[in-house]
């Protein structure tokens, strides 16, 4: 569990250091296009765990977690569809449980549904799809679930891969969300995704869920 926990550690320095340098990046992105220069800014920590991702997979040489890259069975669909709604059920659950035990969360991005800005602006549809489903969340993914997921497949049976890697998953947003709230909401969504890659073994399954969530609600 070490090495996920470090791993995990890994991936919050370097998105920390993703947004300094991917930064004045999406700046000027924003400069010539804003629409998408917005919606980029809300995904500025996605290139550091990518980092961490495709380091891990060049170190280890024999395991690269995009070969669990394949169309998603009925299961697989089913799984995509209960991380979206089931998170989104927890999250109106559990936050007006929050205050009456002395936690708060806010949002670490856009308050506003990206399908809202799509159907205000159709023609950031196309990019937007492409940098939430292609780009982002395959990041992000490729190391919570492909790679965190891995370091602790010989030390940890299903259940406790799932529910270790979806707090690992959680823990990693008190650095850019914040507090306890935050903490509980986002480990929920990472058990979610968990079960959902162990199940099925498809790393489109959390991907498809995690930009799913993005797409369809407000962020976490």
């Amino acid at each position: 569990m070490g090495g996920a926990a470090a791993l995990t550690a890994l991936g919050v320095m370097a998105a920390f250091a993703s947004i300094v340098v991917i930064d004045p990046l999406f700046g000027t992105v924003e400069a010539e296009w804003t629409l998408l220069g917005e919606l980029l800014n809300n995904y500025i920590v996605q290139p550091g765990f990518g980092l961490v991702a495709a380091c891990y997979i060049w170190w280890r040489d024999d395991y690269n977690p995009l070969e669990r890259i394949q169309v998603p069975s009925f299961e697989g669909v089913a799984w995509i569809g209960l991380g979206v709604i089931g998170y989104e059920l927890a999250v109106r659950a559990v936050t007006p449980i929050l205050p009456l035990i002395g936690l708060s969360h806010s949002a670490h991005g856009d308050t506003t549904a990206k399908w809202r800005v799509f159907f205000d602006h159709p023609e950031i549809i196309v990019p937007g799809l492409v940098v939430m489903f292609v780009i982002m969340a395959p990041m992000e993914e490729a190391l919570y679930r492909g790679v965190v997921h891995d370091v602790l497949e010989p030390a940890l049976g299903s259940l406790g891969r799932v529910l270790v890697g979806g707090f690992l998953f959680g823990g990693m947003h008190l650095f850019f969300s914040g507090g306890l709230g935050s903490l509980l909401l986002t480990s929920i969504f990472g058990v979610l995704l968990a079960a959902g890659y162990e199940r099925t073994n498809n790393l489109v399954v959390p991907i498809m869920a995690h930009a799913g969530y993005w797409l369809i609600f407000t962020s976490f």
